[in-house]
């Protein structure tokens, strides 16, 4: 067997073992074997390897076998041995998390000191200096961008937000880390965090709609287990979305101007600020007709979209996230009850109970996706 092909089945083989030992856990290397039908010296040999790199943990003897025999070693994954850190640009600052292997956040934090890339340096280092984690333990660092992203080549394409256009983003933070760094969109990054630790945990189809209190909208896909790019990393762009009455009104999608759905589901569409939004949402709970009225458009709108993208993608959930999505619980039963009249392809809608943590889980998320060659 060729050499390169060697080391490929050595890879499939440890990745196996471990994802055995992560999700079977507490399991003896006998056990291990017995599920992947491998050799005893196979497990052993790659047990041993994991072990050393601190991956994998020996937990103490199992129970007694029925026979009475010799009580088996059993092994743990160890999450603590190696951490991920995201980063998330904001006009106003940083939002700054850090995980070990399985999702828990040990740290996280937010600076306004600026987002220059001397300053997202400087303010990674002081959070692993608190949160007491050495960089020679961090396996990859993510960035989580609020704009268009090339992240195979880590280029920021457009983020008006940070003032910023087509910056090689990830080699410029080279010259400052010198750890594997990724960057990817912002809804791309919440959509990541769900299928970790959030609404579609484990999920491989679904749909994650962000929702700004601003101008804002965008949404993320996930099919068959993979984040879908396209061509110029613009799927999901659904704030371009079109119908009928807006072509009969001559209202078209332009570049650089907000998009015809944007200007109807956006937090921008119900009220000029969040406290107006507040305001709206206890009229529309007082059977204000006004407020009802504001808020039924809004939600016809919003399922229209859903509707389509689950009759083209036949997602197993749609996740509402972005700041709108905390005021749609009152209008939640509605938005499902439409949806399911538009489409026969039957499908779940929720909301996002992740927060503001989704985006920087979900960068991390990503970085561990990419860097799985390191275990």
């Amino acid at each position: 067997m060729r050499k390169g092909n060697l080391e490929l089945l050595k890879k499939i083989n440890r990745d196996l073992v471990l994802e055995t030992i992560r999700s079977q856990q507490p399991i003896s290397r006998a056990k291990v074997a017995q599920r992947l039908n491998f050799s005893r010296s196979t497990v052993s040999s790659i047990v041993d390897e994991l072990i050393a790199k601190k991956f994998v943990v020996e937990t103490g003897l199992g129970s007694s076998t029925r026979e009475g025999g010799r009580r088996a070693i059993e092994l743990e994954f160890n999450p603590k041995s190696g951490f991920g850190v995201g980063v998330e640009l904001m006009a106003d600052g940083l939002f700054i998390c850090i995980t070990d292997l399985d999702g828990n956040m040990v740290w996280k934090d937010r600076s306004d000191s600026g987002n220059d890339f001397k300053t997202i340096y400087e303010c990674i280092l002081a959070s692993l200096d608190k949160a007491s984690i050495s960089m020679d333990k961090v396996i990859a660092i993510g960035f989580c961008i609020p704009g268009l992203t090339n992240s195979k080549k880590g280029i920021i394409v457009d983020a008006p937000e940070l003032g910023w256009k087509d910056v090689a983003f990830v080699d410029e933070m080279k010259k400052y880390l010198a750890k594997p760094i990724y960057a990817n969109n912002d809804v791309n990054c919440a959509a990541l965090g769900e299928r970790w630790v959030g609404g579609a945990k484990d999920l491989e189809n679904f749909i994650y709609i962000s929702i700004g209190m601003g101008s804002g909208v965008g949404s993320a896909i996930v099919a068959n287990g993979n984040l879908v790019h396209g061509k110029d990393f613009m799927a999901g762009e659904i704030a371009y979305l079109i119908q009928e009455e807006d072509v009969m009104r001559n209202q078209v999608n332009v570049a650089g101007q907000f998009g015809v759905f944007e200007k109807k589901v956006s937090g921008k569409s119900l009220a000029d600020d969040e406290s107006s939004v507040q305001a709206l949402f206890r009229a529309y709970a007082q059977d204000d007709p006004q407020s009802v009225q504001t808020v039924s458009h809004f939600v016809t709108h919003l399922s229209i979209g859903i509707a389509n993208m689950v009759s083209l993608l036949n997602p197993e959930k749609v996740i509402l996230g972005g700041e709108l999505a905390g005021y749609l619980e009152p209008v939640l039963a509605e938005i499902r009850s439409t949806v399911d009249r538009m489409t026969p392809i039957r499908t779940t809608v929720e909301t996002s109970q992740m927060g503001v943590e989704a985006g920087v889980l979900g960068v991390i998320a990503y970085a561990f996706d990419q860097e799985q060659n390191v275990i």
